[in-house]
């Protein structure tokens, strides 16, 4: 099958190799491009911290670039495996990765958290529920964003040259909306069927138009190699 990756540049060569790997073909176009911005975290770094919950992968490479010493007496929670391991692989620790790889649940996991002072860094597109839910909670959050997520220059253009494929991989609500608005609906049946990697992708794509074919489960890579897989055995 032909699959499009619209990962960031960072992550899409390796979601590209495992696909060829299982006999697909990437079609890779980047919808995404990351910018650091980590004044306001390497200051947030200074101070002390019961908590720190890093949502996403590039969440815990701006932790390590602007704070690699900071909240080491701190408890860590991780959306799931992948920002789990990219903070290990920075010698962080993690305590906490809740059973459905959602902020939400991430939040829901930590327990009591009333009295406790919470850092959270995270992308300028992140919801605000996790937020709001902390101090809900009675935690003291440090809401800090340090890294902004941009459509690639002239990427709407490339992925109307790439359609059409068999199936389009999406890893965020944010690229689900850039693909709505680049691909008109009358030209979205050349995105084939759609694969997302969890629910919060898939709510955010049904809003916008896309129609979703399978949420991986696990919300991992491995994931959603397995739900494309699962799709082209049964035809769809």
């Amino acid at each position: 099958m032909r699959v499009l990756v619209t990962r960031a540049f960072a992550d899409a060569d390796s979601l590209a190799d495992a696909l060829d790997a299982l006999g697909h073909v990437p079609v890779v176009v980047p919808m995404l491009e990351v910018t650091f911005e980590l004044d306001a975290l390497a200051t947030r770094a200074r101070e002390p911290a019961d908590w720190v919950v890093v949502s996403s992968p590039v969440g815990a490479d701006a932790v390590a670039i602007a704070g690699p010493s900071a909240w080491r007496t701190a408890r860590w929670a991780a959306v799931g495996p992948a920002t789990a391991n990219r903070l290990r692989q920075r010698g962080l620790p993690v305590s906490v990765i809740p059973e459905r790889y959602t902020a939400l649940d991430l939040v829901a996991s930590m327990g009591d958290v009333a009295g406790t002072t919470v850092v959270m860094p995270r992308g300028d597109l992140a919801p605000d529920e996790p937020v709001e839910r902390l101090r809900a909670m009675g935690a003291t959050v440090h809401d800090v964003v340090c890294y902004r997520n941009a459509t690639p220059r002239g990427a709407d253009g490339s992925l109307l040259a790439a359609l059409p494929v068999d199936v389009t991989t999406l890893f965020s609500g944010s690229v689900a909306e850039r693909v709505a608005q680049a691909v008109p609906a009358p030209e979205r049946h050349k995105l084939g069927r759609i694969v997302v990697v969890g629910p919060s992708t898939a709510d955010v794509a049904r809003r916008v138009g896309l129609t979703v074919d399978a949420v991986a489960d696990p919300h991992t890579v491995a994931g959603v190699l397995a739900a494309l897989n699962a799709l082209g055995s049964t035809g769809g």
